[in-house]
């Protein structure tokens, strides 16, 4: 789990708050002095002190700073075309590395003979691993990406991945979001820093729909893209 999706220890140590824990306790204040008074490390097992979220998230603050880049502190500085779709992804990579925004990406890949992939992409992560995840399969050129040279692709580890071939689909939550795939809606996603919950249905009106504004941008690389931007709330 990435610490840099919570503004505050609070904000972290409400990630192991349940929901039946607040409809028992009905104090969400008292549950998370609870947790880390009462239970700490012995009964949660990953809960981190203030201290070493603290150092944690400062590691990983360190690893956001261009390695290899020449200087430059964004990958989309090596935008050399018009490209519609990937002059958002550059226009949102600054606000997105800051926090202060969370975007969720669809792409649907077509072929010479049809529908291939389509998949939803947590667009902060795939930039974020890709300053130094370097080894990973998971890993995206981003630089590349900006450049054509490559195009980014939904895969299996995105948020969502569905193959039209084999009308198999895939969930998977991501350091910004938890995919939530019940009721009425398809699929919904939870913003893990301030527990928005995201419709990402284009079709729909609901009230989650609100959470995140919502735009399509064509272009000859990715066909349409739609973007869901998010813009994080602090929890007091």
């Amino acid at each position: 789990m990435s610490l840099l999706g919570f503004h505050s220890y609070g904000e972290y140590v409400d990630q192991f708050i349940t929901l039946n824990d607040v409809r028992y306790l009905r104090n969400w204040s008292f549950q998370r002095k609870l947790i880390q008074n009462a239970c700490g490390k012995s009964c949660l097992g990953g809960l981190l002190t203030e201290e070493e979220y603290k150092d944690r998230r400062q590691k990983e603050m360190d690893m956001l700073k261009p390695r290899g880049l020449g200087g430059r502190q964004l990958f989309g500085d090596y935008l050399n075309n018009n490209d519609r779709v990937l002059r958002q992804f550059a226009k949102r990579e600054k606000m997105l590395l800051n926090k202060h925004l969370s975007t969720i990406v669809y792409l649907l890949m077509r072929s010479s003979v049809g529908l291939e992939v389509s998949g939803f992409i947590d667009l902060e992560q795939s930039l974020r691993e890709s300053r130094f995840l370097t080894g990973s399969k998971y890993f995206v050129d981003w630089k590349g990406v900006f450049e054509g040279t490559v195009k980014l692709k939904p895969g299996k580890h995105h948020l969502s991945h569905y193959n039209w071939y084999k009308n198999r689909v895939v969930y998977n939550d991501s350091d910004n979001f938890q995919v939530v795939n019940e009721g009425a809606h398809s699929l919904l996603m939870k913003h893990r820093g301030d527990h928005k919950m995201i419709c990402v249905n284009v079709g729909c009106d609901c009230p989650a729909s609100k959470n995140a504004r919502r735009t399509m941008y064509a272009s000859p690389i990715y066909g349409h893209a739609i973007f869901f931007d998010h813009i994080i709330r602090r929890i007091n």
